[in-house]
């Protein structure tokens, strides 16, 4: 081998080795040092990608969750305040059952009227809650988008139950009966201008009702006050929105319950309907002019369709029948139980049990109530003596009020009963109710996008959605907008109101039910959002965690050559002095 200094290969070679060695030294202490195999994007390109994007995911899973507590925080207050209206709501109807009691006096329901007064305060107090300076029951996800959403929210929330009460007091009809051939109607908005209302529309085959349909006039109901808890409306010849549903649905009963009803007369079909809810409004004036020959014209015809004469001379009729059979409406639910039982051509049958044999067939009350009122002194005389109707007091003369029976009198705001605000109607919380036995199928409307959003995903629109009604008194039925509250001061009132206060305690409840099943939600998110974050930390930890026995000895492997190239070098460097002994 050559003797050369100018170039020392070993000590170059050597040194590379070192530089080598030392760079994987540092790696390795590196790794030693942070836990981690890949300390950066160099280590492993791929794999560093994939594990920033785990970081990224598992560090949102964790805000996630941390959403999803805080919304169980907000649930839990929202759940506090309605609990408390819950509580205040199980007293007000207490005192509600007392002052409906006559031992009572009025003078002493004025005294509970005050602890009324003060509770259904201590609602409004409840409904102000708030969380993180935000009201919980602002009332926003109840509010009308137009007079369609508005008729949805009534029937929904007042209107068919009500409506379905006073039917069942009448006649005892109900969608629950075993003879009921249709549970189910669609509710449709058409326009249909000129003077429709509304109407129950029923396919039948042969005797069986197949399907009905409650058609709601929207070129006539356009200009509905949604202010009014009875549906009134701006539009010439108005009827009460709630008393045209009342009507309706006796026919909707009717069609499905009775076999063969369309072989029941015109002012049958209009009369039963009518005599639900009295008939104190314009066609009341109709009937003051009626004669004795005008009704037999129309017993004769049974009525021409789209005229008054079925609507008027019907309900006379039907009133007529509920006073020869002792004057309760037990005389009609005898009437419509025949029916039901043997069909539309039963009337004859259905009248005998009406008057418990008085009069053998339709016709021989028809010619008998002709007679009598021929025979009268004057119509107003026989209305009042033979049929019980009194068109100079306050009661609608419907068949379950005090003019036909021993009931309450029931005037033109309460015949349908309701609460005393509008802001009390909520909206389906689906495309179907349920109500009384029957499920109202609703079609399209528009409701508000509003409520409280968790973010309870990682992605965009992950989220849950909470709307809570208003339970402000107002928003229960027992306030007015004007402030008055509930009233029991007499009887008859405080029978109304417990009938009010029963749908506030539904409303509040189902408030209660849907908070807790939000919670419930929640918590099984964050349950499964915390699972997701562990599994994913342990993924990331697998690409990303140095296994600490391998790098351990990989470390000491590089300690070991570093140090030996280290004195390599050394040795190295001194091959070159040996040519200096040549030199001497």
């Amino acid at each position: 081998m050559a003797m050369i200094i100018k170039n020392n290969k070993s000590a170059t070679n050597t040194l590379n080795t070192l530089n080598k060695n030392s760079k994987a030294m540092a790696k390795s202490l590196q790794k030693v040092s942070s836990g981690m195999k890949i300390n950066s994007a160099a280590d492993d390109a791929s794999g560093y990608a994939i594990s920033e994007r785990m970081r990224v995911q598992i560090r949102s899973l964790n805000q996630a969750n941390a959403n999803a507590q805080n919304g169980k925080s907000l649930l839990q207050v929202a759940g506090g305040a309605v609990e408390s209206t819950i509580s205040i709501l199980r007293t007000l109807k207490e005192k509600a059952i007392n002052a409906a009691n006559d031992t009572n006096t009025d003078a002493d329901r004025k005294t509970i009227q005050k602890e009324l007064d003060q509770s259904i305060d201590q609602l409004d107090d409840n409904a102000e809650a708030t969380f993180n300076g935000k009201r919980l029951f602002d009332g926003a996800s109840d509010v009308s988008m137009d007079v369609k959403s508005t008729i949805v929210k009534a029937l929904n929330s007042e209107w068919v139950a009500s409506s379905l009460q006073l039917i069942k007091d009448t006649y005892g009809l109900s969608f629950n009966d075993d003879t009921v051939m249709v549970k189910e109607i669609d509710v449709q908005f058409p326009h249909t201008g000129g003077n429709d209302l509304a109407n129950i529309t029923y396919n039948y085959v042969g005797a069986d009702t197949t399907k009905l349909t409650l058609n709601v006039n929207m070129d006539f109901y356009k200009d509905l006050n949604e202010r009014d808890v009875n549906g009134s409306t701006n539009a010439a010849g108005g009827i009460w929105l709630d008393r045209t549903i009342a009507h309706e649905f006796v026919h909707a009963l009717m069609a499905t319950n009775i076999k063969d009803v369309s072989k029941l007369p015109n002012y049958i079909m209009e009369g039963t309907a009518e005599a639900v809810h009295g008939i104190d409004d314009v066609r009341g004036n109709t009937i003051k002019g009626m004669t004795a020959a005008n009704f037999a014209s129309i017993f004769a015809s049974g009525g021409a369709a789209g005229s008054q004469e079925p609507y008027t001379a019907g309900y006379v009729f039907m009133r007529y029948l509920e006073a020869k059979g002792g004057g309760s409406p037990d005389a009609l639910k005898r009437f419509m139980s025949v029916l039901t039982k043997k069909g539309g051509t039963a009337l004859d049958e259905a009248v005998d049990a009406a008057t418990r044999g008085r009069f053998k067939s339709t016709k021989e009350a028809t010619d008998a109530f002709v007679a009598e009122m021929t025979a009268a002194a004057s119509p107003m005389d026989f209305y009042e003596k033979s049929c019980n109707i009194n068109f100079n007091n306050a009661d609608t003369g419907a068949a379950t009020g005090s003019d036909a029976s021993t009931g309450d009198k029931k005037d033109a705001v309460d015949v349908v009963i309701e609460g005393l605000s509008t802001s009390f109607w909520y909206y389906p919380t689906s495309d179907s109710s349920k109500i009384g036995g029957v499920t109202l199928q609703w079609g399209e409307f528009s409701r508000p996008d509003a409520g409280f959003r968790f973010q309870i995903g990682t992605k965009a629109n992950q989220i849950m959605n909470a709307a809570f009604s208003d339970i402000h008194a107002r928003a229960l039925g027992l306030k007015s907008d004007d402030g008055k509250t509930l009233s029991v001061v007499t009887r008859q009132k405080a029978t109304v109101a417990l009938t009010v206060l029963d749908r506030a305690i539904e409303k509040t409840l189902d408030q209660a039910t849907t908070i807790g099943a939000l919670s419930s939600r929640l918590s099984y998110t964050s349950d499964n959002l915390t699972t997701n974050s562990e599994n994913t930390q342990s993924s990331e930890s697998t690409l990303r965690d140095a296994d600490m026995a391998k790098e351990m000895t990989s470390y000491t492997k590089n300690n070991v050559l570093l140090q030996a190239a280290q004195s390599m070098l050394a040795q190295a460097n001194q091959n070159s002095s040996s040519v200096l002994s040549l030199l001497q």
